[in-house]
């Protein structure tokens, strides 16, 4: 399980797209699994859904209108639904299925188009939703910490979309949660993870009239952020 840990920057190095690397990943993710599953007695899988926030970090969550890394994110909604198969009582292989939207700063680019431009006024719309999409696999660790709590920690890797710009990347996830069994089948957990990526996003613009700003056709800076949710379990033997 531990191999899985070190394949990620590995991976993360070898010159092909980014779908393939996902896919290349997954593909470990899940050969990995079939094999150590043939060597434990009781395996059980966990599905989860979880709901909460998606909180943007370094360049994406600026609103600087002066420093073009900014991003403009700010903090939105994130759930996803995740399924766990753990080959005994402590390790697992699970796959993660993430949608996060986002809010933007658009009153900020507005101000500081308005300032350059020396207009009275300046209207900013956005097209479509600001959202990422992600489909990540890896291993999971689970620490029973009494008769009713574990804590997880898991690394997970693979594909993540960022839409509204459209543009995708080889990203990771990591993170912990913890669960309150309330009986063997059920339980309620409490998530916080870590998420990057870095998408080269291409930008469009309809109508942009304004001969002078902040116009950028591509943008290229690491995506992260952090997931904090809530949500339930359901173990199935």
């Amino acid at each position: 399980m531990q191999m899985l840990i070190f394949l990620l920057p590995l991976i993360n190095q070898i010159k092909i797209t980014s779908m393939r690397k996902a896919l290349l990943f997954v593909c470990i993710v899940m050969s990995v699994a079939s094999a150590y599953a043939q060597k434990v007695s009781s395996p059980h899988l966990v599905l989860s859904l979880n709901g909460g926030l998606g909180i943007p970090a370094g360049n994406y969550g600026k609103s600087d209108y002066d420093d073009q890394k900014s991003g403009f994110w700010k903090t939105g909604v994130h759930i996803n639904i995740s399924a766990v198969y753990y080959l005994d009582k402590n390790w697992g292989i699970g796959i993660l299925g993430g949608y996060s939207q986002f809010g933007l700063s658009a009153q900020s680019l507005a101000d500081g188009y308005k300032e350059d431009s020396g207009t009275d006024s300046t209207t900013l719309y956005k097209k479509g939703n600001n959202r990422n999409i992600s489909v990540l696999a890896g291993p999971y660790y689970r620490l029973p910490v009494g008769k009713k709590v574990s804590v997880d920690f898991r690394i997970l890797g693979g594909y993540i979309n960022t839409h509204l710009a459209s543009g995708g990347a080889f990203g990771f996830q990591a993170g912990a949660g913890v669960t309150y069994h309330i009986t063997d089948k059920i339980g309620i957990k409490a998530n916080a993870d870590y998420f990057s990526s870095k998408p080269k996003i291409n930008i469009s613009y309809d109508n942009f009239i304004v001969n002078s700003g902040r116009r950028l056709n591509t943008y290229n800076e690491s995506s992260g952020g952090i997931n904090a949710t809530l949500g339930v379990a359901f173990s199935l033997p």
